[in-house]
């Protein structure tokens, strides 16, 4: 009987190891593609990246203002994210807030909870639109921004203008060019259209 107790707990305890290295090889491989992303980011954005094993970010400047893109892998109270974080001029300080539609947010619609129609019915199908003035809204949301936006959908998301602080940001840490690409420029496209209409 001792024997096999002796047996057990050693193999119990080499499955303990190999569940670690497994665990650290891919935190590991994780990260290290992560940081290949971001400094390929920087290079193309003329940036910088900071940061350690555990998180990166990158910044760079566009239209004269400071732009940081974060990611953030997530926690017990925390989800994860990816986020583009930059301050603009923001004309009447609109607060402006768009996300994909939910079964949640379509229930909030039916039960009369007030969102902005831009008359496009492939984007106010797919995106619940919220902000102060009705008017901004619409000249905010050019066609091509509604396209970036329409790009990003299956990353689920959320554009905020809140003062004078945009964000950009998806409920997910993006691990490709392709989508770092795409949350960039759809922030990008934001700011230029906030300049024009200034």
């Amino acid at each position: 009987m001792d024997d096999f107790h002796y047996w057990f707990n050693l193999v119990e305890l080499l499955i303990i190891v190999v569940i670690i290295i497994v665990g650290i090889f891919f935190a590991y491989r994780r990260f290290t593609i992560l940081k290949q992303v971001f400094e390929s980011q920087a290079l193309k954005r003329n940036g910088s990246v900071t940061g350690s094993f555990m998180r990166y970010n990158l910044t760079f400047s566009y239209r004269d203002s400071p732009i940081t893109v974060s990611e953030y892998p997530g926690s017990k109270y925390q989800s994860a994210y990816t986020r583009v974080v930059t301050s603009v001029k923001n004309p009447g300080l609109q607060h402006v807030k768009i996300y994909c539609e939910t079964l949640a947010s379509d229930i909030g619609k039916k039960l009369g909870k007030q969102e902005i129609q831009i008359g496009i019915n492939e984007f106010d199908e797919k995106f619940m639109i919220q902000g102060t003035d009705e008017y901004f809204v619409i000249n905010l949301l050019t066609s091509n921004i509604q396209d970036k936006l329409l790009a990003l959908r299956g990353y689920r998301p959320t554009v905020t203008l809140e003062n004078s602080e945009l964000k950009v940001n998806v409920p997910r840490v993006l691990k490709t060019d392709e989508g770092y690409d795409l949350l960039i420029d759809a922030a990008l496209i934001i700011i230029d259209r906030l300049i024009e209409i200034q």
